[in-house]
């Protein structure tokens, strides 16, 4: 998992913000997107692109001027699937959670058909509790 690991921050600026002056939801899910496809790159390399997204909440405002870190992982991959857990928390406070979200992304060769991708292995008991609760997630979506 460590090297599907990406994190940077996003400055929230007024061209972010709806009409009443918090950060809009459609901008955050873009830039978790964005981060999320970044993850599947470091990956699976080639050609990557979002299938769905799954358990998009909004925990909390972001204002103008305020300072996001974005996190995602590659936690499980399928034949070519990856699923990719994003979080988006304030830089000053960590413990404050603005929102999250899992990206599920398809690998495709160059002609746009699936392509097999190398599995995903947990190194750490954080990783592993994570990959557990991606499994479950994707045992409710796909039965």
């Amino acid at each position: 998992m460590r090297r599907s690991r990406f994190e940077h921050t996003h400055c929230v600026a007024a061209s972010d913000l709806n009409g009443y002056g918090i950060m809009h939801g459609g901008r955050l899910l873009t830039i978790a997107d964005e981060t999320a496809f970044i993850s599947s790159r470091l990956h699976a390399g080639g050609i990557c692109l979002t299938r769905a997204v799954h358990q998009a909440v909004f925990h909390g405002p972001a204002r103008e001027g305020d300072q996001l870190r974005l996190t995602s992982v590659v936690a499980l991959v399928g034949h070519s699937s990856l699923w990719i857990p994003v979080e988006i928390r304030s830089y000053d406070q960590p413990d404050k959670l603005i929102m999250d979200a899992v990206f599920v992304f398809a690998a495709l060769d160059e002609a746009g058909q699936p392509r097999q991708i190398e599995p995903v292995t947990a190194e750490s008991e954080e990783e592993r509790v994570l990959q557990n609760r991606i499994k479950k997630l994707r045992s409710i979506i796909l039965p």
